[in-house]
């Protein structure tokens, strides 16, 4: 009965760890493509921020009497813009990194969840074989006492 709950538990803890890897792997792919969406949505903050600054200076460089949009002034609203393009690209490429690492540790888990399926059955057949190795050692036993009595 022992050997028979040794199998089994193999055979069940091989199988609890496949599918709690699998849930962790869905987990790790979701928390990926969230990071790429929290990634675009805050790029696409902060290009908006910087159309409004920008119309800001443009509106102040037109208000103080400049010719808006020429020299030093075209000057600043191109490093404006350059700016926002570099922070935007920054988050968007740092959002991909972090959901680039979250799918590898998704697919690492996936893996762990088959090598644990592996260990489990393996457990089990182990189990297994040392059950019908005491059976055979037993049938033996007890054959070799009929033989030894019967002498």
């Amino acid at each position: 009965m022992a050997e028979a709950l040794s199998i089994g538990a193999n055979i069940v803890k091989g199988v609890g760890g496949f599918v709690a890897s699998r849930q962790q792997s869905k987990v790790l792919k979701r928390q990926a493509r969230e990071e790429e969406n929290a990634g675009a949505l805050q790029s696409l903050r902060i290009r908006e921020q910087a159309r409004k600054v920008i119309g800001e200076q443009l509106a102040g460089q037109s208000s103080n009497g400049f010719m808006g949009g020429t020299g030093s002034a075209l000057d600043a609203l191109t490093e404006s813009q350059a700016n926002a393009a570099l922070d935007a690209m920054t988050i968007i490429r740092d959002a991909g990194t972090k959901a680039k690492a979250l799918r590898s540790e998704a697919k690492m888990k996936r893996t762990e969840g088959y090598f644990s399926l592996a260990s489990g059955m393996l457990g089990a057949a182990s189990s297994v074989a040392g059950m019908k190795d005491d059976w055979a050692q037993a049938g033996q036993g007890s054959s070799a006492q009929h033989q030894g009595g019967a002498s």
